[in-house]
């Protein structure tokens, strides 16, 4: 059995410290990514149409608040303009964690080129046209990466999917369609496999599902479970992928 990690290889130039992080599934002092919001708080707006996740990766400042500022842009024909900053601590993201450096991850509803339109305060539904900012070592201040749903880079990334699905509820198909036989998920009907409660991990995309499988060590491919629609009829957000220990 591999060590215990924290993180597979997802997003490696941002989070590339806490990716060689060896511990058992006990440690409390590693980085542990949760929703700050409950569904009823974030704005359903917020949740529709979105179509992958922006990392604001930065460092605190002497009240342990995230530090720095990103560039806010305005579209002006078929470039941008600078417009302005923002700070990192007024931003509301979704999820995120606090640990050697604070991580803030938002929804993001399009793309041009490496302009990304970003739901900065997810519990008002604001908004604004943000620059992909890469880690770089020469460079003070946040780095801003953005993930599509489609991409591979999810693979084995853990994925909440009761917090944003009404009811608490979500139901796992057995086929990528919607047609599809399926069982409910709650947190008293977790995913089983061979009759043992599992996390799920993220396999891959297609169209409107996210399938995902169990992890039973890290050296194996992920057992796969089934598929979970990512958005509802009205096209809101019913997954947001998360990172988790890889125990």
């Amino acid at each position: 059995m591999s060590p215990c990690l924290p993180l597979r290889s997802l997003l490696v130039t941002t989070l590339s410290a806490l990716v060689l992080l060896t511990a058992s599934a006990a440690r409390a002092d590693l980085p542990s990514e949760r929703l700050y919001l409950s569904r009823v708080d974030v704005a359903e707006d917020a949740l529709r149409n979105v179509i992958g996740v922006a990392f604001v990766h930065t460092a605190f400042d002497e009240e342990r608040r995230p530090s720095g500022t990103l560039p806010r842009y305005l579209p002006s024909g078929d470039a941008f303009e600078l417009a302005g900053t923002l700070a990192v601590k007024d931003l509301q993201a979704l999820s995120g964690w606090d640990y050697d450096t604070a991580l803030r991850k938002f929804p993001v509803v399009e793309q041009r080129g490496s302009y990304i339109h970003v739901v900065i305060d997810v519990r008002k539904n604001t908004r604004a046209w943000l620059r992909e900012l890469p880690r770089d070592s020469t460079r003070e201040g946040p780095s801003l990466q953005f993930l599509p749903f489609d991409s591979k880079g999810w693979q084995w990334t853990g994925v909440e999917y009761l917090d944003l699905a009404p009811g608490g509820q979500a139901r796992l198909y057995l086929a990528a369609r919607e047609d599809a036989r399926s069982h409910p998920l709650s947190v008293a009907q977790p995913p089983r496999l061979e009759g043992e409660a599992v996390e799920l991990r993220i396999i891959r995309t297609k169209g409107n599902f996210m399938q995902v499988g169990a992890m039973v060590d890290l050296d194996q491919p992920l057992v796969p479970m089934g598929w979970l629609r990512m958005t509802d009829e009205e096209g809101l957000l019913l997954v947001w992928p998360i990172f988790a220990s890889m125990c």
